[in-house]
């Protein structure tokens, strides 16, 4: 199980003063909290397809827009990832601005690589965390600016870089972030439903996911939909629905969107032929 007990103390000052969020199903009651102005949603002569199912959520996951379809694909998406727990957002660039935006906190230093995705980079400026890029993929270069770092440190990268399709040297940033006892922060976006047996990405493909403490899968690539996901501890998930401001002040995923990356999640494995044509056409366009 990865440790990171530094989450907690802004847990319990939440606990303490009786402000803890936590997600509830919302069965039955009126409702006095949906955005769902004039019953759309659960109109079933204006849905859209009942196959789908709704359209739309009705509000923020935290008031009326939690539901068992969201749940259950939560907890897929944890097991077929290998972790505790999963927090589903609305895209990537969400999952990065919450996550980095509200993890580190101030006196704590973030080193990311310096062609990281922009919403890496917004969610770190969000932050009050000290930040350095370092230079791509160099190593050495990392271990410079992790001997000026303070605080808790966040070393973020991606598993596969849009731009040039290269890979970030996952093992060996393992290793010396394991070292410093550092926290690894890896963007799997571009690795999701590619690289792996099923799909799964580089990080359980080299087996690393147990010395990582939070990977972004995002589902607008490979999954042909939208919306991401932030895999890590059960306590980050608590974590992170408290305080990712992205997550917590957005109406929720619709469950036709659930569903959907559902389906895909349950493709990803049985795609080994379209991987490896994808494989393939990548070699020969870098040979040419």
């Amino acid at each position: 199980m990865y440790r990171d007990d530094f989450l907690q103390n802004k847990l319990i000052e939440r606990l303490t003063a009786g402000t803890l969020r936590q997600l509830r199903l919302n069965d039955s009651g009126v409702d006095f909290c949906s955005n769902d102005y004039l019953g759309i949603v659960k109109n079933k002569l204006l849905r859209v397809s009942d196959t789908h199912g709704h359209t739309g959520s009705t509000g923020s996951r935290l008031l009326s827009g939690n539901y068992p379809a969201v749940e259950a694909l939560e907890n897929e998406l944890a097991f077929f990832h290998q972790t505790d727990a999963a927090l589903l957002f609305n895209s990537g660039y969400d999952a990065n601005l919450g996550l980095l935006s509200s993890v580190p906190q101030k006196g704590d230093t973030v080193l990311y690589d310096q062609l990281c995705h922009a919403s890496i980079r917004d969610g770190i400026r969000l932050s009050f965390a000290y930040s350095h890029s370092f230079l791509h993929n160099d190593l050495n270069d990392l271990r410079k600016k992790i001997e000026q770092a303070s605080g808790n440190v966040f070393v973020v990268t991606e598993s596969v870089f849009s731009m040039d399709g290269d890979f970030c040297p996952l093992k060996e940033m393992v290793e010396l972030v394991q070292q410093k006892k550092i926290h690894l922060i890896v963007d799997e976006a571009h690795a999701t439903g590619v690289i792996g047996k099923k799909g799964e990405g580089l990080v359980q493909d080299q087996q690393l996911q147990d010395f990582v403490f939070a990977r972004t899968h995002t589902f607008g690539k490979a999954c042909g939909c939208h919306g991401a996901v932030i895999v890590g501890s059960a306590q980050l998930k608590q974590y992170l629905l408290n305080f990712a401001r992205s997550f917590v002040f957005t109406t929720a995923l619709p469950e036709h969107s659930i569903n959907i990356i559902k389906a895909s999640y349950d493709t990803f494995p049985q795609m080994q032929e379209e991987r490896e044509q994808l494989h393939q056409l990548i070699s020969l366009f870098q040979q040419a």
